[in-house]
């Protein structure tokens, strides 16, 4: 198992080796990682349900509480994250290696880890030398603060207390190549002392365990008691190390940058008050992602032109840079987290940030810096550990005074350092999660363009035409990438720009659609044809080819004020797209509060109607003043506003089952420009109110079939709705193709018709039918049921038999009414959605 998934692992696991060896209690679970110990879980159910014979009226239930309190739980992990040859190149007799360690506390309280000053080696290789930073001679050393101080480990051992959860301690073991070792041979390292290099095991105690401590009762944080999964230990062993081998170290650092915050400043008419945040975080990986058997190690500076108010001196230090981008300026001096110092430069962006003069001092007028960084305070922090993340970085920018709106605010960010031991330099730009500028997937990159001098996969140069500048030039189609989403996710060579636009908010807007739903997106990929879809009811036993006079049909539309200042919006019918798609004679009402209009479709336009009958005409005019329609007042920008519309199509309307289609009624919402009715005003919206008269279809098809249920020949063996000719012993193969005709949902939040609790009912002994009856008196029904040939995949069919056919039966085959099938019952599973055709089969014989 690779280091790289294994740490992870770890944690998902732990709850199931605590399963396994009987620790969780039934009074008392433990919850491992992530849950602090001690942490009281409550639990209330509540459930809603519905009385058959009173349906779509919820019920509620609420039961008692029970409460768990979550036990304290121990967890350590030990992963090796690389070494470094303090003299580079090969590994060679002499050499002193240092070989790194990460222990991670992944129980749930904070604990103690036991560190003993010692190391198991195999190869020719003995723990010794002196480490940096004051080392004893050989001794390990570990970190508490990510690398930037060490402690000796002077006794047999240590205990650093009060590792918080999730928190980590750096190790560093020295390690001398012995005299005699020959090419070939092979070094590893291990700390701790556990078979087969497991995590977070039952500690078995032996020399050189590496385990957890529990925090003494009282301590800050500490939950009183002892963990109850025991004392825990774990190890890791490095990598092979050949001697004569290069070790491919190198630092792998990934920027990453994310816009945290834009403010307007409440002022809607203009941008070049409004300000953008962006925060950054710097990440040195501790596992090698880019599949070239890198070993990562820490960050380190590079030299960089640093002005402390002393002149000008070349140092060593991490730069973090950020050019400020077109049309924007620095707005206040830069966030920095502790150990860290903000930079600036007002050196052209035509020169490279790493080749650029930086200051600590901000100058007078922010307006004046070029890029914005930060560098790393030798004093504090002299380097990034592998598996750390540096976060607190901030940067605020305000728009310029004379830019324009739109503006789009393009980005990017850089990082500079090197490699320790190698002084290899490290450079990466925002926008991706990939370090150091790697190209490519995650165990698959490949090292930046011409970096790679010695083709190993490792950089030790930066890029032939040097580093890119950093700063966008056309922010509109920038050079870089794109991180589209502001979550470093580009993809590409090279960084990502983070792009945002800024522009004048439009001051007056709406949206007009379903309930609650006033943004649903319609087929055309707008907010213009949304639609809510609702069904007339359709007598029992109407036909085919039928006309009727449907009931009306109410909908609830909302609207919303999407612009930045409170509006009025006025509400009219609109013509369809397709004037025929609506019957002459339709009626529509719109309601809002107390307020009600009427409205008559004569084939081409709504005319308003006084006394609400399409019938007296005389009444209808053109919707041309403002009293014929209503305007709701003063909406709130933001808010949104529901209104009702009543639909009462005409006697004589069609079957929407024979037409395939609904009947639709355009609802305009909009801002009045004082002339009355709706006419060139550009704020508006409309949504869609479309009837249907019935929309589940039922359509039946019969084929003959042989005694052998093969299809005879001729028009009889097709599959139609025409009529047929069987003989005796011939079968009849009934077909129902049951479709849902309804528009479906084509964009998004449009309300559709499903049709649910579907039951087909195929009745043979109920007027018309008679194919269960013994229609010519000779003693035996004139179809016998073909047994297994019912079928639906949707549907879960009954079989009844008798005459009424109310008893309920099995599929079976006779020749009477009360040995056959005289009735089957389809229950369709599920939903039949819009656009869906679904098929219901069975067979009779002719007997």
């Amino acid at each position: 198992m690779n280091n790289t998934s294994k740490s992870r692992l770890y944690r998902a696991l732990i709850a199931t080796a605590f399963l396994a060896n009987g620790i969780f209690q039934f009074v008392t679970p433990v919850l491992a990682e992530g849950t602090t110990a001690g942490t009281t879980i409550s639990n209330e159910a509540t459930a809603t349900y519905e009385d058959p014979n009173d349906p779509d009226k919820p019920l509620n239930t609420t039961s008692n509480t029970v409460t768990v309190t979550v036990a304290e739980v121990a967890g350590i992990t030990v992963e090796y994250t690389g070494l470094v040859d303090n003299n580079g190149g090969n590994v060679e007799v002499n050499d002193q290696l240092i070989f790194n360690y990460t222990i991670t506390n992944v129980g749930n309280d904070p604990t103690g880890f036991r560190i003993p000053n010692l190391a198991s080696t195999t190869g020719p290789a003995t723990v010794s030398g002196t480490l940096p930073n004051g080392g004893t001679p050989n001794n390990l050393q570990y970190s508490i603060d990510n690398g930037t101080t060490w402690t000796n480990i002077t006794g047999s051992d240590v205990t650093v207390p009060n590792i918080p959860v999730g928190g980590q301690v750096l190790v560093r073991v020295p390690i001398t190549v012995q005299s005699g070792a020959q090419p070939g041979d092979v070094i590893t390292v291990k700390l701790g002392n556990t078979p087969a290099n497991a995590q977070n095991v039952l500690r078995s105690p032996d020399g050189g365990d590496v385990y957890t401590v529990d925090n003494a009762d009282g301590s800050p944080g500490e939950v009183a008691g002892a963990p109850v999964n025991g004392t825990r230990e774990a190890s890791d062993t490095s990598i092979d190390v050949p001697v004569g081998s290069a070790v491919k170290t190198y630092s792998l650092a990934t920027i990453l940058k994310t816009r945290t915050n834009y403010n307007n400043n409440n002022t809607t008419n203009t941008i070049t008050d409004d300000t953008l945040t962006y925060g950054l975080s710097l990440r040195v990986e501790g596992n090698d992602t880019t599949g070239q058997g890198i070993t990562p190690t820490a960050l380190e500076g590079t030299n960089i032109q640093l002005d402390t108010g002393s002149g000008v001196t070349t140092q060593q230090r991490i730069l973090i840079s950020d050019a400020i981008p077109m049309g924007t300026d620095l707005a206040a001096v830069p966030t920095a987290p502790t150990g860290w110092i903000p930079v600036y430069t007002t050196t052209p962006v035509t020169t490279d940030a790493n080749a650029a003069t930086w200051t600590t001092t901000a100058p007078g007028t922010l307006s004046t810096v070029t890029r914005v960084g930060f560098i790393n305070n030798p004093a504090t922090v002299t380097s990034v550990a592998p598996n750390v993340t540096v976060t607190g970085f901030s940067i605020q920018l305000a728009v310029e005074a004379g830019a324009i709106s739109p503006l789009q605010v393009a980005n990017i960010a850089q990082v500079f350092g090197q490699t320790p031991g190698t002084n290899a330099p490290v450079y990466d730009e925002s926008g991706d999660q990939n370090p150091s500028n790697f190209d490519g997937q995650p165990g698959n990159m490949t090292p930046p363009l011409g970096t790679d001098t010695n083709g190993n996969g490792v950089p030790d140069t930066l890029p032939d035409t040097s580093v890119d500048d950093g700063f966008i030039d056309t922010p509109a189609t920038p050079e870089t990438g794109v991180d589209g989403n502001n979550d470093n996710t580009g993809v590409g060579q090279g960084g990502e720009a983070n792009i945002f636009t800024i522009e004048v908010p439009v001051t007056s807007a709406v949206l007009n659609g379903p309930v609650n739903a006033p943004d649903a997106i319609g087929p055309s990929g707008t907010t213009n044809d949304d639609f809510t879809n609702k069904s007339s009811l359709v007598p029992a036993g109407t036909t085919p080819g039928s006309t009727l006079n449907p009931q009306p049909v109410a909908f609830t539309n909302t609207i919303r004020n999407s612009g930045t200042d409170p509006s009025s919006y006025s509400l009219v019918p609109t013509p369809p797209a397709t004037a025929s798609d609506l019957p002459t004679g339709t009626l529509v009402t719109i309601t809002y509060g107390s307020e009600s209009r009427a409205y008559v479709w004569n084939g081409t336009n709504f005319l308003f109607d006084t006394d609400r009958n399409p019938a007296t005409t005389g009444d209808q005019s053109a919707i041309d003043a403002t009293t014929e329609y209503i305007t709701i007042p003063n909406v709130p920008a933001g808010t949104n506003v529901n209104y009702g519309v009543e639909i009462d199509l005409p006697a004589g309307t069609q079957l929407s089952t024979d037409i395939d289609r609904g009947f639709p009624v355009p609802i305009t919402a909009f801002v009045d420009d004082g002339t009355g009715g709706l006419g060139s005003e550009t704020v508006r919206n409309t949504t869609i109110d479309r009837v249907y008269t019935g929309y589940l279809k039922l359509e039946k098809l019969s084929r003959i079939l042989d005694a052998n249920g093969q299809p005879v020949a001729g028009a009889d063996g097709q599959l139609s709705d025409t009529a047929k000719s069987p003989v005796p012993g011939n079968i009849i193969e009934y077909v129902i193709q049951y479709s849902n005709i309804s528009e479906p949902q084509s964009g998004n939040n449009n309300i559709i018709l499903n049709a649910s609790n579907v039951v087909i009912n195929e009745n043979g002994v109920t007027s018309p039918n008679n194919w269960a009856l013994d229609n010519d008196s000779n003693g035996q029904i004139d179809t016998s049921n073909i047994i297994g040939s019912a079928t639906d995949p949707n549907g879960n069919i009954q079989f009844f038999n008798g005459n009424p056919a109310t008893t309920s039966g099995s599929d079976q085959t006779g020749t009477t009414l009360t040995t056959d099938v005289t009735r089957y019952v389809n229950n369709v599973t599920g939903q039949v959605a819009p656009g869906q055709l679904r098929t219901f089969t069975f067979r009779r014989k002719v007997n």
